[in-house]
């Protein structure tokens, strides 16, 4: 807890704090960079990919992707996250309908990918410009998480237990 204030302070301070990689990578660039790089790949990835017949997620000049879900594979039944890829491809290409079919929850978990977006941007400008970086309250980030998970699970037990 200590190490984490004393690198709050170091960047609310006059710059950077001492040493050359500090310098040229200030504490939180590297974590915020990276979750901004997965964003965009995930959204980029999302529109270049195509649903084939409902069924299956093809890549242009490649094919078929093949099925990852462990759960589907030994147990032949969809887990609660299972459509989640064919719902995000779905987003990105404005074909809501067959979004919500393949995975109702997947709107959710496509906004707060999309929202990291600008958020992590700011986060970065802020930690370049020396100044805090923005914190949600706790209480929101487990709302979100938690919405998350409770859709994820309705959305199951309603195609699969109901």
């Amino acid at each position: 807890m200590s190490d984490l204030s004393s690198q709050r302070q170091d960047i609310t301070e006059d710059g950077p704090p001492n040493g050359k990689i500090a310098e040229l990578f200030p504490p939180g660039i590297g974590y915020h960079g990276l979750i901004l790089f997965a964003s965009c790949m995930v959204i980029a990835f999302a529109a270049l990919l195509n649903v084939h017949q409902h069924q299956s997620v093809h890549l242009p000049y490649w094919g078929r992707l093949p099925g990852i879900c462990m759960w589907k594979n030994c147990f032949q039944l969809e887990c609660p996250g299972c459509g989640l890829t064919r719902c995000f491809v779905s987003i990105a290409h404005g074909n809501w309908n067959d979004a919500w079919k393949f995975n109702p929850a997947g709107f959710l978990i496509f906004a707060v990918v999309l929202y990291q977006i600008p958020f992590r941007s700011m986060q970065l400008y802020r930690i370049n410009r020396h100044k805090m970086p923005l914190q949600h309250p706790l209480w929101v980030i487990n709302l979100v998480t938690w919405t998350i998970i409770v859709a994820l699970l309705l959305q199951w037990s309603a195609k699969h237990v109901l």
